[in-house]
């Protein structure tokens, strides 16, 4: 049900960008949904140039917030944040189809323990088999989860939709529902801007976990993600690539000290050329994007090493406020996870930075 009112039980901002062939479908997916509280729908747009924006205003219940050039996915979204009026606040890729029960189920999981303070949904890939289906009335029959690996890349997992929330150490962009005090009281800010797009999702989730908070993935919120995996070579790949690798690297150094962050950091650097394997691709060219990852992971480091300065005051706050165990994110994404569900909310000094 979607109803003006003077505060929606949640908001859910769609950032937009030259994206005219997603718009309509994932508008109206979104407008039909079974969810019988009041919720807003904002569409904020990114400056397209292609009449993204048109379409989405030819939608009557839809608010469209026109940006005047493309701020990034960090950006955009934090704006779309400020405007928004929602108890809780989703945030939606434009390129997606999601199921009827889809904001249900993501709202349920977010309120159905007050240590979940964030969650991602059912992200269903074209590389999987229920992509072609798009079924929106009855339940897929399968979840699944994008998570962070022991060697820090995004590891695609299918889950059993027995258990309506499962513990991860990420929260996939495409679909993630906060809660609004969480945003405003502790965090500051939902993604960070300096990072303009990429690994932000990973980035607050993150903080979401060192303020002693859970974050989850809702096994039967459903979204159908129109996903275009980019294997050309070009300069903007290996602008994008560097930047991936680089952010992770960032998002890890926030949020950890020194000692903890070098075994993150050497995981992740070794790993980065292992990601290769994770979308679907034939053997061959998953041997070769191993190889031509090599490269663009080196460039990250020294593009992560450059970067710290900018954002050493925003890691300073998220050290200053931790509530995770010293060695707790070395601990838990390189050996063990079990213990995932009893994050600790007691405050306990981060140690030296």
């Amino acid at each position: 049900m979607h109803l003006e009112s003077p505060r929606p039980a949640v908001s859910v901002v769609i950032l937009g960008w030259n994206g005219r062939d997603y718009v309509r479908d994932c508008l109206t997916s979104v407008l039909d949904q079974d969810y019988s509280e009041p919720y807003e729908v904002l569409f904020v747009d990114n400056g397209s140039k292609d009449g993204t924006a048109e379409l989405a205003e030819a939608y009557s219940a839809v608010t469209v917030h026109r940006l005047d050039r493309n701020y990034g996915y960090c950006a955009g979204n934090n704006i779309g944040f400020e405007r928004s009026r929602g108890r809780s606040v989703v945030f939606l890729n434009q390129d997606v189809v999601v199921h009827r029960a889809w904001l249900r189920e993501l709202v349920a999981a977010l309120e159905s323990d007050p240590s979940i303070q964030a969650a991602h949904a059912n992200i269903i890939q074209p590389w999987y088999p229920e992509f072609a289906a798009m079924e929106r009335i009855a339940p897929p029959g399968a979840a699944y989860t994008a998570d962070i690996s022991p060697l820090g890349f995004v590891h695609y997992r299918r889950l059993t939709p027995d258990d309506p929330v499962v513990d991860t150490m990420f929260l996939h962009g495409v679909s993630v529902i906060v809660h609004r005090d969480l945003i405003e009281r502790e965090l500051g800010y939902v993604f960070d801007p300096d990072m303009f797009a990429y690994a932000e999702d990973l980035d607050l989730a993150l903080r979401v976990r060192a303020a002693g908070y859970r974050t989850v993935v809702a096994t039967s919120a459903t979204v159908y993600h129109r996903h275009t995996l980019a294997t050309g070579l070009s300069p903007g790949t290996l602008i994008k690539t560097v930047r991936i690798i680089r952010n992770r690297l960032l998002a890890f150094w926030k949020c950890t000290t020194w000692p903890e962050f070098a075994p993150l950091a050497l995981a992740t650097v070794i790993g980065s050329p292992f990601n290769a394997g994770e979308f679907g691709l034939p053997p061959r060219r998953r041997a070769a994007y191993f190889v031509l990852l090599i490269p663009p992971t080196l460039l990250a480091v020294a593009a992560a090493i450059g970067s710290m300065p900018r954002y050493a005051a925003r890691r300073r706050h998220v050290l200053a406020t931790r509530r995770v165990g010293r060695w707790w994110f070395a601990r838990t994404i390189l050996f063990d996870r079990s213990h995932l569900s009893r994050t600790p909310r007691t405050p306990q000094p981060a140690g030296r930075a």
